[in-house]
């Protein structure tokens, strides 16, 4: 049997568990799709593939058609090729609407799948379930209802945050500075740590000038005009982030709070 010929038997055979990972693996966590070793995404891939061709092959019984395997084992083999031919083009259709419908279904599964341990929040209170991409869970707050965390949130909740203010620390050849501003969005690198983010409303401050003793007040810092500043991950040292919400008032105005946790004080 021809390379061409093997390859494409392999890529329907794996249809099912490709989409499904597309799917399952979306949005934030998309990079996961491609972080795996070649034999890790083989395996996770070959898995659901398993389970959806054993659930059509026997669910097709229902129907008056069904998978004949000695055809399809003579087409793995390159036997009786004309036979094979023939069947498959007096059958196109039916071959269609199964590989058609199995690649919907899995589609669907996926997204449901990831839908679902989100929406309950599975991925934050089960570790197994937990997505890779451990910077949405940091940036977003989410750590907070993980089972282990040392902080936890007692008048708020996760879905109260509105935004994420952030002071990070860059080193220069010349000097170090602390830039300041609310994240706006991130980017992962190829391997799946963070590649860089943005900020809007950013303000820096050389750290030479902190006062010994003293925190700097607003007047220290210089704003920088800019509708959105991107910092690289691989020159920032440290980072501080700080969670709010906006606390509404009967007249109409808007106060940003910190949201509070059980080590916060007032």
């Amino acid at each position: 049997m021809n390379i061409a010929l093997s390859t494409l038997i392999l890529f329907l055979f794996l249809g099912p568990g490709i989409v499904y990972r597309k799917l399952y693996y979306a949005e934030e966590f998309s990079k996961q799709y491609f972080k795996q070793s070649f034999f890790e995404l083989l395996f996770s891939t070959l898995f659901p593939s398993i389970i959806f061709q054993t659930i059509w092959f026997f669910g097709c019984r229902i129907t008056s058609y069904q998978v004949d395997l000695i055809l399809f084992i003579n087409l793995m083999t390159g036997h009786a090729l004309d036979k094979v031919a023939e069947n498959i083009e007096s059958f196109s259709y039916q071959i269609l609407i199964y590989q058609g419908s199995m690649l919907l279904v899995a589609a669907a599964y996926g997204y449901f799948s990831r839908k679902i341990i989100r929406h309950f929040k599975i991925d934050r209170r089960i570790k197994l379930f937990r997505f890779q991409n451990h910077w949405h869970y940091y940036l977003t707050g989410e750590f907070f209802d993980y089972p282990r965390a040392n902080i936890r949130l007692v008048e708020d909740d996760v879905r109260d945050i509105e935004f994420v203010f952030v002071d990070a620390l860059i080193e220069t050849k010349e000097c170090s500075y602390l830039v300041s501003g609310q994240l706006v969005d991130y980017e992962l690198s190829r391997n799946g740590g963070l590649d860089s983010f943005s900020l809007t409303g950013v303000s820096r401050i050389k750290v030479s000038d902190y006062k010994e003793g003293l925190l700097p007040t607003d007047d220290d810092y210089i704003q920088i005009d800019t509708h959105i500043f991107i910092l690289k991950y691989s020159e920032v040292r440290n980072i501080n982030l700080q969670f709010y919400k906006f606390k509404r008032f009967e007249d109409g105005s808007v106060l940003p709070q910190r949201v509070l946790n059980s080590d916060s004080t007032q």
